[in-house]
């Protein structure tokens, strides 16, 4: 950071002021770049009169390994002399004693041992109060370690702007901090660029005052690494977001670095503070900030290694991707929440497949395993932008293409683009003379025609994929989702109560075999059908059953969905409030998401009638003020709102 520039940490200054009156030794960790040393020098600043001793800054940058010369170092900068005959060592206690004193020993990485043996000999003396930086730490049974991140988003933004002026015309300064993962030093160096949103921060140069460019200040922290470390530096540089220890194990392991010396290489970045760490509901997961992995993609270039690593890496993603669509039949919750955590690595290995003609029916395979991800988790836009490009590339007929063709059809359905879903389902069976997705096929024109209200094409259609995906054991995404066409085609006939007992039978179903996904589409159903047979109550509870799941899972068609019954339901029961509340949060929502509802004719009845009986007994001046104000609150604390039944 600049140095008349310094932005924000006001958290991290009481904080830190707070442990340095308790604790005698405090050590500032932090990436290269972070802002550890403007920290401690706007620290100084603030504690102004606070040390009757005096605050003592010592820059360690250049110093030397050995006790005595670091003491001298010391000496010098505090101004105190020593006796002829006296040891520095033995001067700079003497210097020090019986005195308010805040030493500041910044940047400690290269003389680390030294400064380490040096804090131990100073800590004991009353008084004394030390502050150092480094990006490891000192290594001592009482050091009192604050580790310190990137700026706050709003922050990086002001410090940006500031000191990029206006050159950021056209450009999301909020999207560029976060590329630069709010670093300081990266945000300056891309300000001091002519066009900063396509600067080269890594190696771009600056008047700051000690680093010329990132690459200059990971070199610096490459130097403190042994060769372990080194070269799991260059080769987690193929990772994207954030990576658990068995992928660093399955991709990294190779000629230089075994898979025993893994954790200890992983914990010797994580000290240097190249590598970030961060538990999970999946155990840890390591990151490597933007330009600390540009750093290691060069280093990995250097050794020759970048197209196996990559591989490598498409590799143990595509396996990934095929032991979770097993796993997906009973685990769905599990996989759910271990996939999300590594979508960034996943579209990486898929753009990997895409970019290499060779490589892209496996490109093709591993989105198509992932059907899951794009169909059932909130991931619709992404799945379908990824399909849709590999579908384009990869036109030569295959299983991979048959498969990818009838998710893409899938998603097109829960994104209301049925003509298009049609579409993609003739090619399907164009490309498929074998017949080996005709159940699919057949699952889902069943669902188009229900969906517009072809109740007799739909019934035939979804008996023959039920019968197929039951010969060939098929039960999930084949058979136990073949329950809501069933269901939603008996409403459409009037047979309520024979819809109510297909959807418990397929409940029921849902629960022995572990599909809870399902369960939340059944039971929007089941509140559907029980309303429309006067069983309000149970209406209700089946509504929130469904909102719960799909929290869980992140289904945003579902939260959105089950607002709008959930809707339906308060204005049965002469909610009108919440009613009108949740309509109006759906329709927001909805409009976000770029795309048109698709839902069943039986809902789209039930809104139209909400609606009406809304607007009549509320007056249309309050009905579209509570919708209004349901239109400014986001999805979340709608369903939250659903799931208590209240506005408040």
């Amino acid at each position: 950071m600049r140095a008349d520039v310094f932005v924000g940490r006001e958290k991290e200054l009481t904080e830190v002021s707070a442990l340095l009156e308790k604790a005698r030794h405090v050590t500032l960790t932090g990436a290269a770049g972070v802002g550890k040393s403007r920290l401690a020098l706007h620290l100084v600043r603030t504690l102004e009169g606070e040390f009757a001793g005096g605050l003592h800054v010592v820059d360690l940058s250049d110093a030397s390994g050995d006790l005595a010369s670091l003491a001298e170092t010391v000496l010098g900068a505090i101004g105190a002399g020593r006796r002829p005959g006296v040891l520095p060592l033995q001067a700079l206690i003497e210097a020090l004693s019986s005195r308010q004193t805040l030493l500041v020993l910044d940047t400690c990485d290269r003389v680390i041992g030294t400064v380490g043996t040096l804090v131990e000999e100073l800590r004991p003396i009353d008084g004394l109060r030390i502050l150092a930086t480094s990006r490891q730490r000192l290594g001592l049974p009482d050091e009192h370690l604050y580790p310190v991140r990137g700026l706050l988003p709003a922050d990086a933004v002001y410090l940006l702007t500031a000191l990029a002026d206006r050159r950021l015309d056209g450009m999301d300064p909020a999207e560029l901090c976060e590329r630069l993962d709010y670093l300081p030093l990266a945000i300056e160096l891309a300000a001091a660029s002519p066009d900063p949103g396509r600067a080269d921060v890594f190696t771009a140069s600056s008047g700051t005052w000690r680093h010329s460019s990132m690459r200059a200040a990971h070199g610096w922290s490459h130097e403190l690494c042994d060769p372990r470390e080194r070269v799991l530096w260059a080769r987690a540089s193929v990772f994207s977001g954030t990576f658990g220890l068995e992928a660093v194990k399955e991709v990294c392991v190779a000629e230089g670095l075994t898979a025993d010396e893994i954790p200890d290489a992983v914990l010797g970045l994580l000290d240097k503070s190249v590598l970030t760490g961060e538990e999970g509901e999946c155990g840890p997961r390591y990151r490597l900030p933007a330009t600390a992995r540009e750093f290691g993609a060069v280093w990995l270039d250097l050794l020759g290694e970048t197209g196996e690593m990559r591989r490598r890496h498409r590799d143990h993603f595509l396996d990934l991707s095929a032991r979770a669509e097993v796993g997906w039949q009973r685990q769905q919750l599990d996989w759910y929440r271990r996939l999300v955590l590594e979508c960034a690595n996943v579209r990486q290995a898929i753009e990997y497949c895409y970019a290499r003609p060779d490589e892209r029916r496996k490109g093709l395979e591993l989105v198509g395993n992932l059907w899951f991800l794009w169909a059932c988790c909130g991931m619709h836009a992404p799945g379908d932008n990824l399909l849709q490009r590999g579908l384009d590339l990869e036109r030569t007929p295959g299983p991979e293409r048959t498969k990818a063709l009838w998710v893409h059809a899938w998603v097109s359905i829960q994104r209301g683009d049925l003509e298009r879903a049609e579409r993609t389902l003739a090619e399907c069976v164009a490309e498929d003379p074998e017949e080996h997705a005709t159940a699919y096929v057949s699952q889902f024109q069943a669902h188009l025609a229900v969906l517009r209200g072809d109740v007799g094409t739909a019934l035939h259609l979804i008996k023959n994929a039920r019968v197929r995906h039951r010969s060939a054991g098929n039960i999930f995404p084949g058979f136990l989702p073949t329950y809501t066409v069933v269901a939603t085609a008996m409403m459409l006939a009037g047979s309520f109560q024979q819809a109510v007992s297909v959807l418990h039978e397929g409940r029921d179903l849902c629960a022995s075999c572990g599909d809870r996904w399902t369960l939340i589409r059944l039971d929007l159903l089941l509140a559907q059908a029980e309303h429309l047979l006067g069983g309000t109550d149970a209406a209700a509870a089946s509504v929130r059953d469904s909102l719960r799941g799909a929290r869980l899972f992140g289904d945003t068609f579902s939260l959105l969905e089950g607002l709008e019954v959930a809707a339906v339901v308060a204005e049965a029961t002469a909610d009108d409030a919440l009613a009108a509340l949740l309509l109006g949060a759906s329709e927001a929502a909805q409009t976000g998401t770029g795309v048109p509802p698709s839902r069943s004719p039986i809902l789209t009845s039930l809104l139209r009638t909400a609606e009406l009986r809304l607007r009549g007994r509320m007056g249309r001046g309050r009905f579209d003020g509570l919708t209004e104000q349901g239109s400014s609150i986001d999805l979340r604390t709608a369903v939250e709102h659903a799931l208590r039944g209240t506005i408040s």
